[in-house]
């Protein structure tokens, strides 16, 4: 709107049928699970993730992170986790299928995401409809979220995010309230309704005389 265009908001949704709802669930106690989805490369930013939960650590925190991604970094980010003293709390675990990724999502207390830029993400309405939580930076659909939704902080800003995921993980009704409305919020646009935006779109496109597609983003 600012740069005087009219944009149309279509977001890229859960397809139901292969990624079924699962209720948010209450922990179990003990060790927190986290995981962290994405290719491990420098807009994901991970070192503010990995220095946030180093903070964590050093406070006491039990929790285990699970990092599912490629790495295109070539191990930078092993090595970090190397000299921040996290090895027991950090597994790589490499690129997943969608089948293999959706029973360590299942497992999950909590999604982390530390972007400078996101366009979703859509792991995000993954773990959403999955019935997990997700703290991450305000970016995307974490923007849209917060705070009822999800919890946001500035990228970059590891001292905050640390702050967010200590708040959710220490405050289970919290952590709860956040699955249920996330959860909401991914159910009502999935799939189906991207689909039919999109279709809604290109038969108003078809049907006008002079299209101007540069008003058009995909979100």
């Amino acid at each position: 709107r600012a740069l005087g265009h009219r944009a149309i908001r279509i977001p890229l949704g859960v397809d139901l049928r292969v990624w079924p709802p699962l209720a948010p669930r209450a922990r179990s106690g003990g060790t927190a699970r986290l995981i962290h989805v994405a290719s491990i490369n420098r807009v994901k930013d991970q070192p503010t993730l990995l220095r946030a939960l180093a903070t964590l650590a050093r406070e006491g925190l039990d929790f285990q992170l699970d990092i599912v991604g490629v790495d295109t970094l070539h191990g930078e980010m092993r090595v970090l986790v190397r000299q921040l003293g996290l090895q027991q709390h950090v597994r790589f675990l490499d690129f997943k299928t969608q089948r293999q990724l959706r029973p360590l999502m299942e497992t999950a207390d909590l999604l982390v995401m530390s972007s400078l830029h996101e366009a979703g993400p859509l792991v995000l309405l993954e773990a959403a409809v999955t019935g997990v939580p997700t703290v991450g930076t305000a970016v995307g659909h974490l923007v849209e979220w917060a705070p009822a939704a999800a919890l946001a902080v500035r990228p970059g800003d590891w001292v905050a995010l640390a702050a967010a995921i200590r708040s959710v993980l220490v405050d289970e009704a919290l952590r709860l309230r956040l699955a249920r409305e996330a959860q909401r919020c991914a159910l009502k646009e999935n799939a189906d309704c991207t689909a039919q935006l999109f279709e809604a779109l290109y038969r108003r496109l078809v049907g006008a005389s002079n299209p101007t597609y540069g008003d058009i983003r995909q979100v």
